[in-house]
């Protein structure tokens, strides 16, 4: 054996390698090196690569690791200054899109003057569940185009995250068209509602799954257009309401509109101008083949349908036990519907803060893993297992202090105690589904998505059947419990994966592709 080559050797590796696990991860990195049993048996007297790295392991111990600076992450206390931007950047994320929410809620009980209808008030239940449709059809595209688009973003590439996205969105056009011809025909053979209504809702679902879709699209390339939009179209609707007098039909109908025509003025710009920009570093990359795109996104795609079918799966159980299997329209209760809303608003208030703190634990987390040592491994699950309960805390007492001023708010509303008592049991069921979202976007970022998919899945169907049922027998309110159960079930079971990965926090890491 000759000794200055070995030392060589080892001085590669655990300059290169400082963080070796064991024995076999020194075996592929000697083989990586291009080390063969032969050449090892020649230069250094072993027989294989497995002895040679069983004497490489034990001489871990005196090989001093290096000292790594204190990550800004791992500091006692940030800047106040650098903390309040991350809270407003993480925070904005998802509460610009409850404005409009909270507005149209508002609106909602105000003593508004309706002289200037021209539709009837029955389309009402017609066009509800047409934008639930309409939600849960394009939210696997939206996240489709989110997921690619986002991925060509952070690789400073727009041309390529522009040249992604049309074609899942022409992609979800199409589908959104052929659903919503099937639809059309659907509803004339069943006679569910007068034709000219019909016809009307299947363009609105399709002028509506296109919207959100175009959102996706432009939120990719401008960061601020979509929201700015989508809170200027909601002005815009309160305007309507209250000093022109339109009710929520008619209103709702002009700032689709209005919508529409903006978000097409900023894709046809946006197709323009990318169009015409040469790429930086040599000729367009082509892109995958559309069936492997398909395959790699179908997860995703999933993931979006599934995750607003969760949502509204009670309220379509609700309106299917009421009206029948082939009358579901004419089920809609409209005050189950109330209550589920105000309840919906706490979900939606308490969403940019699940988003926060997973964002800062999984922070955490990568930044100490790129730095760890055989010795701070456990140490590592424990100190991710106390920031993890920390931040639980933190979620269930904010939710807590939301369902208090829910209360306070029914009070002064007036509502009947049965609908108050329905939207508190609705809060309780959506504080489990904030839990399920808390663990699901951390496990969504260690590529646990498959994971996800079936856990939510299931909790979806439970959701719906319970719901259903039990909305069947005991009465269109009942089916609330299918949402607490299906909740309780999507958070136990995401708590039970995500502690899993946290135990095993290194190989996790690793296995995510960082």
């Amino acid at each position: 054996m000759t000794s200055h080559a070995m030392q060589n050797l080892i001085d590669s590796i655990y300059t290169n390698y400082p963080n070796v696990c064991d024995i076999w991860e020194i075996v592929a990195i000697v083989e990586a090196l291009g080390y063969t049993d032969r050449i090892i048996e020649t230069e250094f007297g072993c027989p294989n690569a497995l002895i040679l790295s069983q004497f490489i392991y034990a001489q871990r111990e005196y090989v001093p690791f290096p000292e790594y600076p204190e990550s800004p992450i791992a500091k006692p206390a940030l800047k106040l200054r650098e903390e309040i931007q991350i809270f407003i950047t993480q925070f904005s994320h998802s509460f610009i899109y409850t404005i409009p929410f909270i507005i149209l809620l508002v609106l909602d009980y105000l003593p508004l003057d309706k002289t200037k209808d021209f539709l009837p008030p029955e389309i009402n239940s017609l066009f509800a569940i047409v934008t639930m449709a309409s939600l849960i059809t394009s939210s696997g595209f939206v996240q489709m185009i989110s997921r690619r688009g986002s991925f060509y973003m952070g690789l400073q590439d727009p041309i390529q995250a522009n040249r992604i996205c049309i074609p899942i969105l022409w992609m979800g056009i199409v589908t959104t068209i052929l659903l919503g011809l099937l639809g059309i025909l659907f509803s004339f053979y069943q006679r569910i509602a007068a034709d000219e209504y019909i016809i009307l809702a299947g363009i609105y679902y399709t002028i509506m799954s296109t919207i959100w879709m175009l959102f996706a699209v432009i939120g990719i390339q401008y960061r601020f257009a979509a929201p700015i939009i989508l809170i200027g179209i909601t002005c815009c609707f309160a305007f309507l309401r209250i000093f022109v007098h339109l009710s929520a039909i008619e209103s709702q109908l002009i700032i689709i509109i209005i919508a529409s025509i903006s978000l097409s003025i900023l894709a046809i710009f946006n197709a323009i101008k990318y169009r015409s920009i040469t790429p930086e570093f040599g000729g367009i990359v082509s892109l995958p083949n559309l069936s492997i795109l398909v395959y790699l996104l179908a997860p995703h795609f999933l993931y979006g349908i599934i995750y607003f079918g969760f949502i509204f799966a009670d309220r379509l159980a609700a309106n299917l036990a009421t009206g029948g299997i082939y009358t579901l329209v004419l089920g809609n209760n409209l005050q189950y519907q109330n209550s589920m809303d105000i309840a919906l608003l706490d979900l939606l208030l308490i969403v940019p803060l699940v988003e926060y703190f997973s964002y800062k634990l999984i922070v955490f987390w990568y930044d100490r893993a790129k730095h760890i040592t055989l010795d701070e491994i456990d140490n590592l699950a424990w100190r991710l297992q106390k920031r993890y309960w920390t931040s639980f805390a933190q979620i269930c007492i904010f939710f807590g202090m939301l369902m208090i001023m829910t209360i306070i708010l029914l009070a002064l509303l007036h509502r009947n105690p049965t609908e108050s008592i329905l939207t508190i049991i609705a809060c309780l069921g959506y504080l489990f589904f904030a839990i399920g979202l808390f663990n699901t976007v951390i496990l969504l970022s260690l590529d646990r998505l498959r994971d996800v998919l079936n856990i939510l899945a299931s909790a979806t169907m439970l959701n719906f059947i319970l719901g259903y049922l039990l909305s069947s027998i005991a009465g269109v309110y009942f089916a609330v419990i299918g949402l607490i159960i299906g909740g309780a079930i999507f958070a136990v079971a995401s708590i039970q994966k995500t502690l899993a990965a946290i135990d095993r926090a290194d190989y996790c890491y690793f296995y995510s592709g960082y």
